[in-house]
């Protein structure tokens, strides 16, 4: 399952010396939540699941949920801020229909679209110092 994503926020937990420790929330023009990623610190890493609260067979109340080493927190603002367009993705480990809260999920990924070679920003600045 794929969301595209067009906003995001991130969220610092105060008083978390190990575990979860931060979570960049994740939304796009049609939905104010399409998932998030949940960084963890100096813990084992939890599966990454799908979760759907309120029917587990509607996509579009079916949130993605991943997990990932507090290390990359700053690769991911990056990515978040200067790429796009994103997606985040997760796939169901078994077959529809699911039932429950969650359904635990692999291959979960945030990534760009394909991108033309050299598209990155140029500053013009460096050029009169």
């Amino acid at each position: 399952m794929t969301k595209t994503v067009t906003k995001y926020y991130v969220a610092m937990l105060a008083s978390a010396a190990s575990g979860l420790q931060a979570q960049v929330l994740m939304g796009n023009d049609t939905l104010s939540f399409v998932g998030r990623i949940d960084f963890y610190n100096q813990a084992t890493l939890p599966k990454s699941y799908l979760w759907h609260p309120n029917n587990a067979n509607d996509e579009s109340q079916t949130y993605l949920v991943l997990a990932m080493p507090m290390s990359m927190l700053p690769t991911t603002i990056d990515l978040l801020r200067n790429e796009g367009p994103i997606t985040l993705e997760l796939w169901p480990s078994g077959a529809a229909p699911y039932f429950g809260a969650t359904t635990e999920g692999y291959s979960g990924t945030l990534k760009t679209a394909n991108e033309k070679v050299g598209e990155g920003d140029f500053d013009f600045h460096l050029l009169h110092p």
